[in-house]
């Protein structure tokens, strides 16, 4: 294949747009500008032509994109180029040089960025996973606290340590669903001492 492989640096001069394919996939587009400079005789350096590529990038990459990048941000882009022919609003044929990204980054020499690893699963929305609510409960659960309530148990002080001394039976709870019977607040079940009792029924 006679690709042509480009790497250019410029700024993003249109905002990012995602869209969907016909099977669902995503992609996205925007515009990049780029402007060379050169040094003249007498030693200063002056702006040439500023050329502008239209920008696309597929799955992934494309919700990333469009997730990460704003108007006016300087980037990196790695792709092959390719000229596309088109057909102005006058009826007037054109051509628009066109980069389909293979790789999109920053461009640091100008400012700071962050980077959050995210599973190709999740930029694409199907981790659920990543949903918000399953985020919070597994970092309750890092953390050692309840998922539901966010409470610790009775017996664990706000430090972590378990009081050897705590009597169970003294702290009892009404309970939700049985008609005025009481529940015990139990510590841990997997490493409690139990007993298994039979419900009487009235």
């Amino acid at each position: 294949m006679n690709e042509i492989r480009i790497t250019l640096h410029g700024n993003v001069v249109s905002e990012p747009v995602e869209r969907q394919a016909r099977n669902g996939s995503p992609y996205t587009t925007f515009r990049v500008a780029t402007t060379p400079y050169r040094r003249t005789a007498d030693g200063r350096f002056v702006d040439g032509d500023t050329s502008f590529y239209d920008v696309i990038a597929f799955n992934a990459l494309a919700a990333n994109a469009a997730s990460a990048l704003r108007k006016g941000q300087p980037v990196l882009i790695e792709g092959t180029l390719a000229i596309k022919t088109y057909v102005g609003n006058d009826g007037t044929p054109g051509k628009s040089p066109q980069i389909d990204a293979a790789r999109i980054g920053h461009d640091l020499s100008w400012g700071r960025a962050s980077f959050e690893r995210v599973s190709r699963a999740a930029a694409l929305g199907h981790d659920r996973t990543a949903d918000p609510d399953v985020q919070a409960t597994i970092r309750a659960m890092a953390e050692g606290e309840s998922a539901s309530s966010g409470l610790r148990p009775a017996h664990v002080d706000a430090d972590g340590v378990v009081d050897d001394d705590y009597d169970p039976e003294s702290d009892v709870l009404p309970a939700a669903h049985d008609g005025g019977d009481s529940a015990l607040a139990t510590g841990d079940p997997e490493t409690d001492d139990y007993e298994v009792v039979e419900r009487v029924s009235a």
